[in-house]
Formats: C-alpha cells, structure tokens, sequence
C-alpha cells in the first residue's frame, strides 16, 4: 500500500526532501571543519571540491546524459566502460593524494562520484530522482559521520586525516559497481563529436559553476573562498529542487522526443524559482540575524537573485538535453563561462565575495534568457526533435 500518491510533484518533493537532508549534513560537516581546523583550512578543502567538480563534469557528462537517452543494451556497455574509467581515475587519484592535496582529493571525488552515477542511472533511467538522491543523502551521512567523528575525537586533527575518512563510502559504492563489468563489452559514449560536445559543454559549465571558488581563492585567499563557498553551495543545494522537478519528466520527454509539450509548465517552473529564491534569502537574513557570519549572510542575500535563476536554468537544461540540442548547450555555457570567469576575476580582486555573487547573478539570468529564447520561441516551440536512433 503507497503512503504517497506516485507523481511528478510527490517525486520531485521527495527528491528535494532528500536533498535537502544531504545538504544540512553537509553543513553540519562545513561548521565542524571551519570550528576544528579554521577557515582558511575549509578554504583549501572547498577549493578541492571546485577542482573536483571541473574534472568530473568532462569525464562523466557524456556518460551521465546518454544513459537517459539510449537503448538498454547501448546503456549496460556504456555502463561497463564508465566503471572501468572511473577505476582508472580513482587510482590515480589515490597516488597524487599523498603528493599534492587539492589535485589527489578533487581526482578521487570525481572518480567517487562518476562511480556513484554510474550506480544510481538506472533509477535515473526510471524518471526516479527521489531514489537517487536517497542514496545522495546516506553516502552523505556515512562520510560526514566518519570524518566529523574524527574532528572531535583527534587532539590535534588534521584537514588530510578527516578528508581522507570523508572519501571511504567512495571505496564502498566501487565496490557496489564492479558488478555491471562481468558479461558486457565496455563501449565508449557515443560518436566522438557528440562526446567532444557533451565533454565541452560540463567542463564550461563546471568552471561556470565552481570555477568561481578557485579564482576567489587565487586572488582574494582561502579566507573569503572559504565563507563565499558556504553560501555559494547552499544556493545550489537550494536550486537543485529545480533539477530534481525536471528529472521527473525524463521518460515523457524522451518518449515525446523531447517535445516541450511534455516538459514542465511554465508557470510551474515559475513557482519553483519564486519558492527557492525566498528560501535562499530567508538564509541570508537568518545567518544575519544569527550573528558571527556577516559576510555569509549578505553574500547569500545577492545569491537569492543567482538562485531564482539557476532554479529556471536546472529545468531547461533537462529539456534541451532530451532535446539532444547539446550543441546549443555548449556554445552558450562556454560564452557565458568566459565573462563569468573574467567577471569574477575583476570583482573579485576589489570586492572579494561580494562582487563575484553579483557576477553569478547577472551571468545566471543572461544563461536564462539564451535558454528560455531557444525553448519557446515560436522557430525553437514547435520544432521537431526526431529521436535518434539507439546507437548513437
């Protein structure tokens, strides 16, 4: 017997509930390493975690997008070759580790996390975001639970030690994957152009994403990286439900061809943004009323603009990635990535966290606009999306 009735909105909200609950965790985590082990050490490891974002969006876009697009028999080879490749990734990350910090942790956490794709596509596949990030959430609580523990039970705890317990549950969802290898033929993601495509457009969104963290880090020091990724990460965790809503209508957008007809309601949408922006800004005034973290609080503020926007963004990129209009996709994500990343650069430098969240806002809507133009126009309304055939 369902406690729940099954439908776009109840999946969408359970997803987002999930998420959610990943996300506290992972402020839970944030709080205790900047109390533990300062500022500037959470500096270092949010710059990781930006660096890793830029390496996993080349590497397992192609993988990522194809699995909600193609046959069955084409998704368990492609499947295959996407753990062999992030076994690769994963090993070689474990060397550099003990070498060099930033580059080992964000080698490792990409290749965890291509694996952990890899693990949750086929209830992706399903039009299932509420399960996929139910296992989010857990994976989530196990690695904060050992590295926090860790934080308070060390004497002299180190950034190294906690973030090397934060990885282990990656070793765990490895383990979990080898079992898609035994009986396939690994076949790489597609023909090389949409691959190149499909690669090109992650990594710009990626340096449009994250790229930001490292940059403040660069010329403003890890301090101000580190209390602008705290707000920067609570306002994707927030326009995520954007994503997560989107995610429902994968199996009708592909079985319509990607037809706006079968994606979400404009005005739905519209609520979806309203409903995550003055969340965000609640934030913002709670951390301001709160105390101690000022320079957070109004960062949050400016990101509550950034957030109604990427909340509009998570959704049109489901649709024109069912769409297959990836070329699309890549040119405008690389255009705007390039005024966001010499936007931040130049605000940055003179009004540190302050004036890179304004640069996030302006970009986010312009990202806005180039997408809702090409979806609802009345050419880009109602043109045709024939689908592909399986192999491609």
């Amino acid at each position: 017997m369902k406690l729940l009735p099954d439908s776009n909105i109840v999946r969408a909200g359970l997803a987002s509930f999930w998420s959610y609950g990943g996300r506290v965790f992972g402020l839970v985590w944030t709080a205790a390493m900047i109390h533990s082990l300062g500022i500037d050490q959470y500096g270092i490891y949010a710059m990781g975690f930006a660096a890793a974002a830029l390496l996993n969006a080349p590497l397992d876009n192609a993988f990522y997008i194809r699995s909600m697009r193609i046959s069955e028999e084409d998704y368990q080879r492609e499947r295959c070759a996407r753990v062999l490749f992030g076994t690769l990734v994963g090993a070689v990350g474990v060397l550099v580790y003990f070498h060099w910090y930033v580059a080992g942790f964000a080698l490792i956490v990409a290749a965890g996390e291509l694996l952990f794709n890899t693990f949750k596509s086929v209830y992706l596949r399903q039009s299932r975001p509420d399960i996929t990030m139910r296992f989010d959430a857990f994976r989530q609580l196990v690695a904060i639970g050992l590295g926090g523990s860790y934080l308070y039970l060390a004497q002299s705890p180190s950034l190294f030690v906690s973030s090397s317990l934060y990885l282990l549950p990656y070793l765990v969802i490895w383990a979990s994957t080898l079992r898609f290898v035994p009986g396939r033929g690994p076949k790489f993601p597609g023909p090389r152009r949409e691959f190149l495509l499909l690669s090109s457009e992650a990594f710009a969104a990626a340096a449009y994403a994250s790229g930001d963290v490292l940059i403040i880090g660069a010329v403003a020091g890890s301090d101000v990286a580190g209390y602008y990724s705290v707000a920067s990460v609570t306002a994707l965790a927030i326009a995520s439900i954007g994503q997560n809503y989107a995610n429902t209508f994968i199996d009708t957008l592909r079985a319509a061809g990607g037809h706006i007809d079968s994606a979400p309601p404009a005005k739905h949408i519209l609520r979806v943004a309203l409903t995550t922006s003055t969340v965000m800004a609640l934030v913002g005034v709670g951390i301001l009323v709160w105390g101690g973290a000022d320079d957070v609080g109004y960062v949050a503020l400016i990101l509550a603009l950034f957030v109604f926007a990427r909340s509009i963004t998570y959704i049109y990129t489901v649709i024109l990635s069912l769409q297959h209009r990836d070329a699309l996709r890549v040119q405008a994500t690389a255009a705007i990535a390039v005024v966001k990343v010499i936007s931040v650069f130049l605000l940055a430098y003179k009004f540190g966290g302050y004036g890179a969240a304004v640069a996030c806002v302006y970009c986010e809507f312009t990202m806005v606009f180039v997408y809702r133009h090409a979806l609802y126009d009345p050419v880009g309304r109602h043109r045709k999306f024939p689908r592909k055939k399986a192999s491609l």
